[in-house]
């Protein structure tokens, strides 16, 4: 029978696997027993940062250790149409295939608003409605204000 820090470090290891399946560079670190940090971009330098105009990229912590147990989004840039969504989409669906583990997303949604209102991430939420999403706008709040 599989533990649940065992299916943390398998969802760790699928998540990897996704981004690496779009042929992104990806680096990943395991802290302890709650915590996984992965990163992925189009540069080997594992650019993440917004609005830059050089790569696309992703940074991520897996958190076990949060009460509930969450993803946090912490930085997401695209420079190509669409690969914010597949890289979207490769982390989630990793999370599907252990879903026991996560249930909770954590985003701090700065995107532009688009023609409808919303911002990008409500867009993905609704996209992804089988989880529990804590979307905030604030500059001046970080991923881990309660």
């Amino acid at each position: 029978m599989l533990t649940m820090a065992g299916s943390f470090d398998l969802l760790a290891q699928r998540i990897v696997s996704n981004l690496d399946q779009l042929s992104l560079h990806v680096k990943s670190q395991k802290y302890g027993m709650g915590f996984w940090e992965i990163r992925a971009s189009s540069s080997p330098k594992i650019i993440t940062v917004p609005g830059n105009e050089i790569a696309s990229g992703v940074a991520l912590l897996l958190a076990h250790k949060y009460e509930p147990p969450m993803i946090v989004f912490e930085q997401i840039n695209s420079i190509h149409p669409g690969m914010g969504r597949m890289m979207v989409a490769a982390i989630l669906e990793g999370m599907r295939c252990y879903p026991n583990v996560f249930g909770h997303v954590r985003v701090n949604d700065l995107s532009k608003y688009l023609n409808d209102g919303r911002r990008w991430w409500e867009h993905v939420a609704c996209n992804y409605s089988d989880f529990n999403w804590i979307i905030t706008h604030d500059e001046e709040t970080t991923h881990f204000s309660k």
